[in-house]
């Protein structure tokens, strides 16, 4: 026995219910169906009819107007016209309903010559209906379908707009990305940071970044001054693959490379920024100077806040000069098309892990083949 609401209700009653009641739901839809269905049926019915009367028209429909839509426009590919179909709907309901005077509207061009006399005029008026023509352009008896608009020409110069200017979503995006793989692989070699994952997140959040003082952090020579350089270089590198003006910028005196390297740098400081006392940071995530770590009293110091972009972005510039005065020789030298992507690759290692994070093979240049 099932009860709801005070009331027993045992399961053979229940699902006679459910069965009763599926059923009346099945059968409203399928009346529904039905009657839409006929509904459809009658009005392309209408439609056709429409087109078939604007197409070949009796002598005596030439030149009557039979609606207000006032749209002269061929069938080949369009979308429906439904003023038409509905005017052939209420034509064929309504005919009782049509004043007189309707049918006396005509389309000629010598109209005030046929008010001029009697007998004559209404002769002149019977020719002058005749010789209208139904493809003639001053007619204006409505048809069903008008031509679709072409938005190419549109979308072309909405594409060619987002190729002038700085793409905020996918610089965002493929920083995410990076992140996640930076964060990904401290959580995977350090123990300690596993290990501080646990307690209150913005307790020991805020602990952890009041703890910010001096230069030294604990870290080895090999992870402050390469493998940190190396991460501002590649979030360098995001930037200046999303600027449609620097991304074929070539190391050079010119002041627009320079502003383009300087524009790598501000992101590159904004992200490290955010990599070490953001909400998804070092701070937060394992909270990084909580506790003193090695020979460092302060883990949390400055020395990874000042040399990432700096350092990163002369590393930037680095891989710029090796593109243009070396890559670029032994690529002229070197016909193994294998062994220079290699040279592409590894000569320019910043550069290629950018390219994976934007969705290009790790050898690909904006500038050339």
């Amino acid at each position: 026995m099932k009860w709801i609401g005070g009331i027993s209700f045992s399961s053979r009653v229940t699902g006679r219910v459910v069965i009763a009641v599926t059923a009346f739901i099945m059968l409203c839809q399928c009346l529904t169906i039905e009657s839409s269905a006929q509904t459809a049926s009658a009005v392309f019915r209408n439609i056709e009819t429409e087109w078939i009367r604007s197409r070949d028209p009796a002598p005596g429909d030439v030149g009557r107007q039979t609606g207000q839509t006032g749209q002269t426009v061929r069938i080949d590919g369009g979308i429906l016209n439904l003023d038409g179909a509905f005017i052939a709907a209420l034509r064929e309901t309504q005919m009782d309903e049509v004043r007189p005077s309707e049918s006396d509207l005509f389309v000629s061009s010598d109209s005030t010559s046929i008010a001029a006399s009697g007998k004559e005029g209404r002769e002149e008026g019977e020719k002058s209906k005749s010789k209208v023509a139904p493809d003639d352009p001053q007619d204006w008896r409505p048809d069903l379908f008008q031509p679709l608009p072409d938005h190419a020409l549109d979308q072309d110069l909405g594409e060619g707009q987002r190729r002038t200017i700085f793409d905020w979503n996918a610089a965002f995006r493929q920083s995410m990305i990076f992140l996640g793989i930076e964060h990904a692989f401290r959580l995977a070699t350090e123990d300690g940071t596993r290990a501080d994952l646990k307690g209150p997140f913005f307790k020991d959040y805020f602990k952890a970044v009041k703890s910010l003082r001096g230069w030294d952090d604990g870290d080895p020579f090999l992870v402050n001054y390469i493998g940190h350089p190396m991460a501002g270089s590649v979030s360098g590198f995001i930037q200046v693959h999303n600027d449609p003006k620097g991304v074929k910028e070539e190391v050079s005196l010119n002041k627009s490379y320079w502003r383009s390297r300087l524009k790598a740098f501000g992101w590159s400081f904004a992200y490290s920024t955010q990599f070490e006392l953001g909400l998804f940071s070092e701070a937060s995530l394992g909270n990084i100077g909580m506790r003193p770590y090695g020979k460092a009293k302060h883990p949390m110091a400055y020395v990874d806040l000042v040399v990432t972009p700096v350092v990163g972005t002369g590393w930037l510039v680095g891989e710029d000069m090796l593109d243009l005065y070396l890559v670029r020789r032994l690529e002229n030298k070197i016909g193994n098309r294998v062994a220079r992507l290699l040279i592409r690759t590894f000569l320019n290692p910043t550069r290629s892990f950018a390219n994976f994070l934007r969705g290009q093979r790790p050898w690909y240049r904006d500038n050339r083949n």
